[in-house]
């Protein structure tokens, strides 16, 4: 993961998402454009699973500790 991308929040990272989805859905969307898209939808999946597997393991930590 690139360093911009680890800073990303959650909340960026979907943004964007939803962002890349509205452009590809797009009828004017340049088939040039599906790969860039694509792999940029990748990166942001990737730091959307890490954000989300981090937090799962702090709350199971949290409320094993309870």
């Amino acid at each position: 993961m690139e360093e911009n991308n680890e800073k990303m929040t959650y909340t960026q990272a979907v943004t964007e998402l939803e962002g890349i989805v509205k452009k590809m859905q797009d009828p004017e969307c340049s088939i040039d454009n599906l790969s860039d898209y694509t792999k940029r939808a990748k990166t942001l999946l990737e730091v959307c699973r890490t954000k989300l597997t981090a937090t799962d393991e702090e709350l199971k930590g949290i409320l094993d500790n309870l």
